[in-house]
């Protein structure tokens, strides 16, 4: 897709779970299961990496790869940075999380058929379990579609309740303006880095999509995902 910039940011030195970018998925490293889906879909697809493992495993199947400092904060401030590198800002930036090994096409799809409607875009999809669950992050939209805020906690207290999908499409400007700020207070409470924006006053449309897809944030998701089987072939 045409004038969309997709960035994969990955690191080795996860806290919670190193090496997290190489293990096993189906049969390939997680960083390249998800770099595979992603430039199905876009026409560009970028790895901001941490080091030369990931660089030389990224440019073994010929993607273009960004070597970026491992001190670096958060994957938004590696996909800054690696456009910074390159000085080759486009309009319009994917944030493509590292650890989301099923990534569906029609994720991407939303965000890039939305582009141009707002600074940031993300997505959501109606939650599937326990709504006190901390690791589910639920998002509250307006009536269109303007996110009022995102929590660990089960907001609104009395549902319905959707689950953020930690992808974003940023303009330029607005990924620029979140990795110049300091993390706000709201930010810190809940650590959800996308509060910087609403504490920026960046407006955020979240666009609806009808499931959401499995997250290897630890160990134990690894195991699920597993246990639960490789996708039906062509699915993604």
């Amino acid at each position: 897709m045409a004038g969309v910039v997709g960035v994969i940011p990955a690191r080795l030195g996860a806290t919670r779970f190193p090496n997290k970018p190489l293990v096993d998925i189906f049969g390939e490293p997680m960083l390249l299961a998800v770099y595979r889906r992603a430039a199905a879909v876009l026409d560009r697809v970028i790895l901001a990496v941490d080091g030369p493992e990931l660089a030389a495993l990224g440019r073994s199947v010929g993607a273009e790869v960004v070597l970026t400092d491992p001190a670096l904060p958060s994957g938004s401030d590696r996909v800054a940075a690696a456009l910074d590198q390159l000085g080759d800002w486009p309009e319009h930036v994917i944030n493509v999380q590292g650890d989301l090994p099923l990534l569906p096409a029609a994720h991407l799809e939303a965000l890039v058929a939305r582009a141009g409607e707002a600074p940031v875009i993300t997505l959501r999809c109606p939650l599937v379990g326990d709504p006190h669950d901390p690791a589910r992050v639920k998002v509250v939209t307006d009536d269109l579609g303007r996110a009022l805020y995102f929590s660990r906690s089960p907001v609104p207290s009395g549902g319905p309740w959707h689950e953020h999908i930690g992808l974003y499409l940023y303009t330029a400007s607005a990924l620029r303006g979140f990795v110049a700020a300091p993390p706000s207070a709201l930010e810190r409470s809940e650590r959800l880095e996308q509060l910087r924006l609403m504490s920026l006053g960046v407006p955020i449309l979240v666009a609806d999509v009808a499931t959401g897809s499995p997250s290897i944030d630890l160990p134990a998701d690894l195991d699920r995902l597993r246990r639960a089987g490789p996708p039906p072939r062509g699915s993604g």
